[in-house]
C-alpha cells in the first residue's frame, strides 16, 4: 500500500511539473535558509564547548569604581595575585592559570627577513590543564615548565618549520631564542582566544610578586564541579574585602564576578565578543521563514486542489475512502518535502562557506558524524510533513462529491478565510522584518556618517610595535617630507577603541580624597593635530614638554584632557589649564582641554578620557594621507621609506575605519543577514499570495463571466479582484507596525547614539509590500479579467 502511494505520488509530482517546481523552489529555499541561520545560530552558542570540561571552566573579571566616578568600571582583566589566590585559597577551584598578550613587538627573525606575529600570548605552565587544546607534539604537563618555552599552533609551527618536527627547534622573538616545546591543533573557529603560540610567562618579572595594584591579566580557573561558581562568588566577594580594604575605606568600590567560559561570548558585557540579542533576533527571522515557508507550501497545496477536484471527484465516487485520500495527499507531500530537504541539505553544505564571509565568521560542520544530527533531521522532516502536508490532505479527503463537482471545493472547510488569516500572517511577519531591515540600515548609515569629534578618513595604520624611539622618530621625518603624506603620530591603543583603565586623584582644588575614573591613553605629541581634535583650551604638546616627561629623575607631564574629564574635576576648560592632577602616579598639569569625542564604539556614552605623552610604547604609527594623491602611489611612497628605515619589518598596514568597523560586527553581520532574509520572506510571503489569487480566481471564474457579459471592464474587474487582496496587506501592515515599532525601539536603547524612528521609513515599508502584492496578484488578476466570458461558463 506505502509503495503504490509513493508511485501515486511521484506520478503526480512529475504530470504537474510547473507546480512541483514552483513549490519545491519555494520549499528549498526556505528550508535552506532556516539551516544556514541554524548553523550559525549553533556556531556563536558553542564558544568554548569544544573542551572536555567546558561546563566547569570559569572567567574571571573585575569591576571597581573611584570615589567621585558616576557608576563602575567593568574589566576583562584581574590583578596578577588573583590566580595564587584562588589556586592556594579557594578548594573548589582545582587550576587557576593567567593569561597576558606579548605586546612588545612580536617580531620573528627567520633568514634575513623578521615576520611579524601579533598573536603571542603568555601564560602560566598549567594553562593546558585547563584549555585541553589538541596536543599533536609534546607532553602537554609541561611544555611550559621552563623560561623560554613556546607552544606554537599547527599552522604556525608548519609556517617556520616546514616538513619536518618543530619540537626542540628555536624561535627567535625579538632578538630572543624561544624553544618549541609543543604543537597544537589549530584552534577552532568558536573560540575566543586566538592565538598563534603560547610562550612561558616563567622569569617575567611581573610575576615575581602578587601585585593588587593593577589587572592586567586574564585570569580562568577550572573548578572541581561544575556547581561550585555560586560558592566561588560568595567567597569573591569576601576576598574583595580583605585585599582592598584600605581603599574601600577611601571610598573606592570592587569586585569580581566568576562566569563560565562557555558563556563570555554571548552575555558578558566585560569580555564578550557576542551578543545574545542578536542570536535571538535570528533565532526569530529562522522561526519565521520555516512558519512562512510551511504556510506558503499549505496555500499552493490548496490551490493546486482545485485544479485537481475532478480526479479527487471521480475517486471518492469510484469509492475511494477519506483515508485513502488523506495518504496519497499526505504522501505526495511528504515526497516532494523530503526532495526539497535533501536539495536544502545539499546546498547548505556548498553554500556555507558563502554565507560564513557574507556573516564575517568562519563556520564549520563538524557534527555529520554525530547521530544527534541525524535524528534532528528526521524529526524536522515529519514535523514539516504534517505541519506543511497534513492540513491539506485533511481539507481535501472531507470534501464531497457534490461539493466537487459543483466546484466548491474545500470552500467552506478551509474556508477562504483560513487562506486570508495565513496570508495575513505571511505578511505581517515580511513587513516586520522590513521595517526592521529599513531601520537597521538607517543606523549602520547614521554610525558611518556620525562626526565623533575624531577624523578617521585617510589614516593608515602601520603596526608600531617593534620600533625604537630613534626609528619611529626618523620614520616620522622623512614621510613628512611626501607631499601624499599630511601627517604622523603613534599611539598606544587605536583611538577609535581605546582601553586603557585609568585613575585621577590629588586634583588640584579638590578634597585630598577626591579620586574618579578615567581612560587613558599614551601618544605622541601630534597625536590631536593628526586626527584634528577641536582644541577648546590651551596649546598642544611640545618638545619641551616631551622631554620632561621623558626624565628619569624627576618627570613632570602635561596632560590632555576632555570637556567632560574637565567637568567632572570640577572645572571650565579655561580654568583647568595648568591645573595639577596625578594620573596612577603620574603627577602633571593639564596643558591642553579637547572637545570630547567618541574613543568607542557609539554603543557607548563618551566618558572622561585623558591623553598623556609617554614614548616607553606606541602599539601603533598613523599617518594621515592628503586626499588627494593616488591612495596606491602613497602606500608605494610609504613602503619604500618603512623597507629604507627597517629592512626586514614585513610592511603590515590597515585603515583606522577598519578599526572603526570591526567594532561594529555583531551589528553588521546582523543587518546583512535582516536584509537577505528580508528579501527572501517577502519573496515567499508573495509566492502564497500568488497560490491564493489563484485560488480566488479558480472560485470567481463564472463571477467574472457574468460581470463581462453585463459589462465589466477590464480595469473593473481587475480592481473588484485587486482590493481583497490589498486589504490583506493594508491589514497585515497596520498589525505590525506597532511590533516593529517596539523591536526597533528596544534595539535602537542598545546604542548611546541613534537615529530617530522617523515615520516615513513606516510608510516605505508599507507602500513597498502594497507594490509587491500589486504586481504579484496582478498576473492573475488581468489573466481572469481578459478571459473569454464563454470559456468561463461552459460547464453551464
Amino acid at each position: 500500500m506505502i509503495r503504490n502511494y509513493i508511485k501515486i505520488a511521484w506520478r503526480n509530482i512529475r504530470k504537474n511539473k510547473g507546480f512541483s517546481l514552483l513549490n519545491m523552489s519555494g520549499l528549498t529555499i526556505g528550508i535552506t535558509c532556516f539551516l544556514l541561520l541554524a548553523t550559525y545560530i549553533y556556531h556563536e552558542s558553542s564558544y568554548e564547548r569544544f573542551f572536555s570540561h567546558a561546563d566547569r571552566i570559569a572567567y574571571f573579571s573585575l569591576s571597581y569604581k573611584a570615589p567621585n566616578s558616576p557608576e563602575m568600571v567593568s574589566s576583562s582583566t584581574t590583578p596578577t595575585g588573583l590566580q595564587q589566590t584562588l589556586q592556594s585559597d579557594f578548594p573548589e577551584v582545582e587550576q587557576a592559570s593567567r593569561l597576558y598578550p606579548y605586546i612588545q613587538g612580536g617580531l620573528v627573525d627567520i633568514g634575513n627577513q623578521s615576520l611579524k606575529e601579533n598573536k603571542l600570548i603568555y601564560a602560566d605552565k598549567n594553562v593546558f590543564e585547563i584549555l585541553d587544546y589538541d596536543f599533536i607534539e609534546g607532553n602537554k604537563k609541561h611544555v611550559l615548565d621552563e623560561p623560554n618555552q613556546i607552544v606554537l599552533t599547527e599552522t604556525l609551527a608548519k609556517k617556520y618549520f616546514p616538513n619536518e618536527s618543530a619540537i626542540n627547534k628555536t624561535l627567535i622573538i625579538d632578538k630572543v631564542n624561544w624553544k618549541v616545546s609543543g604543537v597544537i591543533a589549530d584552534m577552532p573557529s568558536n573560540t575566543q582566544f586566538r592565538f598563534s603560540a603560547i610562550l612561558s610567562n616563567q622569569g617575567l618579572a611581573r610575576y615575581k610578586e602578587a601585585s593588587w595594584n593593577s589587572a592586567n591579566d586574564i585570569t580562568i580557573g577550572l573548578l572541581k564541579t561544575d556547581q561550585s561558581f555560586q560558592s566561588v562568588q560568595l567567597k569573591l566577594d569576601n576576598l574583595v574585602k580583605d585585599k582592598f580594604s584600605e581603599s574601600i575605606k577611601q571610598g573606592y568600590e570592587f569586585g569580581f564576578k566568576v562566569e563560565k567560559l562557555s558563556d563570555i561570548h554571548l552575555h558578558s558585557k566585560t569580555a564578550g565578543t557576542g551578543n545574545i540579542l542578536y542570536i535571538y533576533i535570528l533565532m526569530a527571522l529562522g522561526i519565521a521563514l520555516i512558519v512562512l515557508t510551511c504556510i506558503n507550501f499549505t496555500n499552493l497545496i490548496l490551490a493546486n486542489a482545485i485544479e485537481r477536484k475532478k480526479e479527487i471527484g471521480v475517486k471518492k465516487v469510484l469509492g475511494a475512502g477519506r483515508k485513502t485520500i488523506f495518504f496519497q495527499f499526505l504522501f505526495e507531500c511528504s515526497l516532494m518535502i523530503l526532495i526539497s530537504l535533501i536539495i536544502s541539505l545539499v546546498a547548505t553544505w556548498l553554500l556555507l562557506p558563502l554565507f560564513g564571509h557574507f556573516m564575517g565568521v568562519e563556520m564549520q560542520i563538524n557534527f555529520w558524524n554525530k547521530p544527534i544530527l541525524y535524528i534532528a533531521i528526521l524529526t524536522f522532516f515529519i514535523i514539516l510533513s504534517l505541519l506543511a502536508g497534513g492540513w491539506p490532505a485533511y481539507s481535501i479527503s472531507s470534501s464531497k462529491p457534490i461539493s466537487i463537482f459543483r466546484s466548491k471545493l474545500i470552500e467552506k472547510q478551509t474556508g477562504i478565510s483560513l487562506s486570508k488569516v495565513l496570508i495575513v500572517f505571511q505578511f505581517c511577519i515580511s513587513i516586520f522584518f522590513i521595517i526592521c531591515t529599513l531601520f537597521a540600515g538607517q543606523q549602520m548609515e547614521f554610525i558611518q556618517s556620525k562626526n565623533t569629534g575624531l577624523d578617521r578618513s585617510d589614516i593608515l595604520v602601520l603596526d608600531g610595535r617593534g620600533w625604537q624611539d630613534k626609528e619611529r622618530q626618523l620614520l616620522k621625518d622623512k614621510l613628512s617630507q611626501l607631499n601624499s603624506v599630511k601627517g604622523v603620530t603613534a599611539s598606544y591603543d587605536s583611538p577609535v577603541n581605546i582601553q586603557g583603565g585609568y585613575t585621577i586623584n590629588e586634583v588640584e582644588g579638590q578634597a585630598p580624597d577626591f579620586s574618579i575614573d578615567v581612560t587613558a591613553i599614551p601618544i605622541e605629541k601630534d597625536f590631536v593635530s593628526v586626527f584634528n581634535i577641536k582644541s577648546i583650551a590651551g596649546s598642544s604638546l611640545s618638545d619641551t614638554d616631551i622631554l620632561r616627561a621623558s626624565d628619569t629623575v624627576a618627570p613632570e607631564n602635561s596632560f590632555i584632557i576632555n570637556t567632560l574629564a574637565a567637568t567632572a574635576m570640577g572645572w571650565t576648560p579655561k580654568d583647568a589649564i595648568g591645573k595639577k592632577i596625578n594620573l596612577n602616579g603620574r603627577k602633571g598639569t593639564v596643558k591642553q582641554v579637547v572637545e570630547s569625542f567618541n574613543f568607542k564604539s557609539l554603543h557607548n556614552e563618551i566618558t572622561p578620557v585623558v591623553l598623556f605623552p609617554e614614548y616607553g610604547y606606541f602599539g601603533n604609527i598613523f599617518i594621515k594621507l592628503h586626499a588627494g594623491v593616488p591612495t596606491q602611489d602613497a602606500l608605494n611612497q610609504i613602503k619604500t621609506i618603512v623597507k629604507e628605515i627597517a629592512p626586514k619589518n614585513n610592511y603590515d598596514y590597515h585603515f583606522l575605519n577598519d578599526d572603526f568597523n570591526q567594532l561594529y560586527l555583531q551589528d553588521q553581520q546582523t543587518t546583512r543577514a535582516m536584509q537577505l532574509f528580508s528579501l527572501i520572506t517577502i519573496s515567499i510571503a508573495c509566492m502564497g499570495l500568488f497560490a491564493l489569487s489563484t485560488y480566488t480566481v479558480q472560485q470567481r471564474i463564472k463571477e467574472i463571466g457574468i460581470r463581462k457579459i453585463v459589462g465589466a471592464s477590464v480595469i473593473k474587474i481587475v480592481s473588484l479582484l485587486s482590493v481583497d487582496f490589498l486589504r490583506l496587506v493594508v491589514l497585515a501592515l497596520a498589525i505590525s507596525i506597532p511590533f516593529g515599532w517596539f523591536a526597533m525601539h528596544k534595539w535602537l536603547d542598545n546604542f548611546a547614539y541613534h537615529i530617530e524612528l522617523d515615520w516615513w521609513i513606516f510608510i516605505l515599508a508599507g507602500g513597498s509590500a502594497l507594490l509587491i502584492s500589486f504586481l504579484t496578484i496582478s498576473y492573475q488578476t488581468v489573466r481572469a479579467a481578459m478571459v473569454n466570458p464563454i470559456d468561463c461558463l461552459r460547464d453551464e
